[in-house]
């Protein structure tokens, strides 16, 4: 009854908990609004995106989020679909980080991989050089049911920063090809996932490459 309460809690107004969902600590926190300033200052401890922690990723253009919909694609690898859409609510959008030889609770430090793997199904986030995305021609990004090299992506911060930090835009580059994950607005499925944005590999780190770490199930900074 607690979790479903808390999970509610969760989905109503991103209430971001250390581990309520993990077994660990029932201490939670409710991070302020960066509504009006560009990043809003967050509790110590609570800043960086740490391992074992299960998040949103929001597309900084479009305020869309990633998403794995659980529709396959028709074309190339016939993979789970990735993309980006509005709904601010769906568990489709959570992504557990993943980080090998790193215990939970560990800051995602700039210029390091990570596994982000979908908490709905269990499918790593993922890439190929041989498969191009259904629009745009773009490499394609799917959902993979398994862990390889694929599954691994670097984060590229900005600034000169040394960690991952929640409400600051960062790029993912994909380890195996050098492509960045990035999604266009311009680019959006019909049935049956009507609206939702097309999300591929990019040469570039542009404005459509950035991503931002907003609502999640955070593990509070080991010190």
């Amino acid at each position: 009854m607690h979790l479903a309460c808390t999970l509610i809690a969760f989905l109503s107004v991103a209430l971001v908990t250390q581990a309520s969902l993990f077994g660990g600590s029932s201490k939670s926190e409710t991070p302020e609004s960066s509504s009006d300033t560009q990043h809003a200052k967050l509790s110590d401890g609570w800043s960086s995106v740490t391992v074992g922690s299960t998040i949103k990723l929001t597309h900084t253009k479009t305020s869309t989020r990633l998403m794995l919909p659980q529709v396959s694609y028709g074309t190339g690898s016939q993979q789970q679909a990735i993309t980006a859409f509005t709904d601010t609510t769906t568990t489709k959008a959570l992504w557990l980080i993943e980080q090998p030889g790193q215990a939970r609770g560990h800051p995602v430090k700039c210029n390091t991989k990570v596994r982000l793997v979908n908490s709905d199904s269990g499918h790593s986030l993922h890439s190929h050089a041989n498969h191009q995305a259904p629009i745009s021609g773009n490499q394609e990004v799917s959902g993979f049911d398994g862990r390889d090299s694929g599954d691994l992506w670097t984060v590229e911060c900005s600034g000169g920063a040394e960690l991952w930090l929640r409400e600051v835009p960062v790029y993912l580059r994909h380890v195996e090809t050098g492509k960045y994950l990035q999604s266009l607005g311009a680019k959006k499925y019909r049935q049956p996932i009507v609206g939702h944005q097309e999300v591929s590999g990019s040469k570039k780190p542009d404005t459509n490459a950035q991503w931002t770490a907003m609502e999640g199930y955070y593990f509070a900074l080991n010190k």
